[in-house]
């Protein structure tokens, strides 16, 4: 079954021979394994999270923290690590792990989440712009749309880490997307991502001739997962500002001709 939380907890008690926790020469690291098949180790401890490791706490130890982790400690000192690590026990409460002896357990705030949330290398919006090739006529519908590159992540896109010994999903969302003409209008903030001819729903005509540089703004919200968990939303969200992409707005002139 592994450890109860208590002797989980009382880990942070344990220290090696000849060492106490009134002078403290050495001390154990610890680190909670996931309880998968490898690559996870105490390097690695996180890098799978199986359906074993999540069900077997949910169906065994109601209301654990898990997933099921293999404790493992080596014993240290000031120069650092002393031994290679060792397994200790599995245990199904790693919230209460502690990085080392005398020290509790780190524990995951909300804080600690909004603050990698601001972190995330979010997608940079890209404004499409029709017509194409960077012209357009005074009074003609210049469509846009949104769209997004491969690098970053982009609403619904997932970027994992670690915290507080924690893995942590952040799963970006759209609040809404504003599209600056650069002539001193704009539209929205919306959730549309526009269009092409003839559908698309985010359009502007400029009435004079000018160069521009229009671009699109996006407003980020966010969803966290914690170790495999359900998602909840992120309270804070994150304005990012994408390129421009330089328009030339030319005045058609009519002429007339003899015939």
């Amino acid at each position: 079954m592994g450890l109860t939380k208590q002797q989980t907890q009382a880990l942070a008690a344990s220290y090696p021979t000849g060492s106490t926790p009134d002078s403290p020469t050495q001390w154990y690291d610890y680190v909670a394994v996931i309880d998968c098949i490898p690559p996870n180790s105490p390097e690695r401890p996180r890098l799978e999270i199986c359906g074993f490791a999540v069900t077997y706490c949910e169906e065994n130890v109601p209301e654990s923290f898990g997933p099921r982790s293999i404790i493992y400690r080596r014993a240290a000192d000031d120069s650092g690590p002393l031994e290679d690590w060792a397994p200790v026990a599995p245990t199904c409460w790693t919230d209460s792990v502690p990085p080392r002896s005398g020290e509790p357990a780190e524990e995951l705030t909300e804080a600690m989440i909004v603050e990698q949330f601001h972190r995330t290398d979010f997608a940079l919006p890209q404004a499409v712009i029709e017509p194409p090739d960077g012209a357009t006529l005074v009074n003609l519908p210049v469509y846009f749309e949104l769209a997004w590159p491969d690098a970053g992540f982009a609403p619904a896109e997932v970027d994992t880490t670690t915290l507080a010994g924690h893995e942590v999903r952040i799963r970006p969302t759209l609040v809404g997307a504003t599209y600056v003409t650069g002539d001193g209008t704009s539209i929205g903030p919306t959730t549309s991502l526009g269009g092409g001819y003839p559908d698309g729903d985010i359009t502007h005509e400029y009435t004079t001739a000018a160069e521009v540089s229009p671009y699109i703004s996006v407003e980020y919200g966010g969803e966290v997962s914690v170790d495999g968990g359900s998602w909840s939303t992120i309270p804070s969200t994150a304005v990012i500002d994408g390129p421009s992409a330089p328009l030339q707005v030319l005045q058609s002139r009519n002429r007339l001709y003899d015939g």
